[in-house]
């Protein structure tokens, strides 16, 4: 696989790329992207210090030095977005976030926490709600198609509420795969590049989605 050296941090909005197929997941979030039309998984957020941690294997960050903080900012700007919203929910009310470069900053300061359980680390974020995703494929690129591009990535999703020395678990969802084109051919599609299909795999509207 070929991979871009490395890709500055993303300017564009998550709202960029538009749901299709007319998804009818339950979301953690509900449809941040304008009035709520759909419940959310989990209503905890409002009034909270949020922030949002992507983990990666050492070979992902090689691959893509900056995937954790670029997925972190898009999330976070997706939900903040929402949240100051006219009509946002009302469940994300009071809700502040946590600059994602802090995030990042944190977990390369404290490389021992890529071995401890989220919940320990929890307790060391100064927050009190942890979105973490735990990244186990990421590619731009087919392995059987080196020529052609697909985006690919498939997470674990895990929402933990933390006080001063506890974290607990109080939303998990496991192996969401999502891709970019939507739907594109198992194979891939020619005509775009690493950088295009990383940046808009960076777009997918993951709270909508989860």
């Amino acid at each position: 696989m070929i991979h871009p050296a490395r890709i500055g941090i993303l300017c564009i909005l998550l709202s960029g790329i538009a749901l299709t197929g007319g998804c009818q997941l339950l979301g953690i979030f509900g449809h941040v992207a304008g009035p709520p039309t759909i419940d959310a998984g989990y209503k905890g957020l409002g009034n909270q210090q949020i922030a949002v941690m992507v983990w990666t294997d050492h070979a992902m960050a090689i691959d893509w030095p900056k995937l954790q903080e670029d997925l972190s900012r898009a999330i976070t700007t997706r939900i903040k977005e929402a949240a100051s919203a006219k009509e946002h929910p009302k469940f994300l009310e009071g809700a502040t976030f946590a600059m994602p470069e802090s995030v990042t900053r944190f977990q390369h300061d404290h490389p021992e926490t890529d071995t401890q359980d989220i919940q320990t680390v929890a307790t060391r974020m100064n927050v009190s709600r942890l979105i973490y995703l735990e990244i186990t494929k990421f590619e731009t690129r087919p392995e059987s198609s080196l020529e052609l591009f697909r985006g690919s990535i498939n997470a674990n999703l895990k929402v933990l509420e933390v006080s001063a020395d506890k974290a607990k678990i109080v939303y998990q969802r496991d192996n969401i795969a999502l891709k970019y084109p939507e739907k594109s051919p198992e194979e891939g599609v020619p005509g775009l590049s690493d950088a295009a299909v990383y940046e808009s795999t960076m777009l997918i509207p993951f709270c909508d989605r989860l």
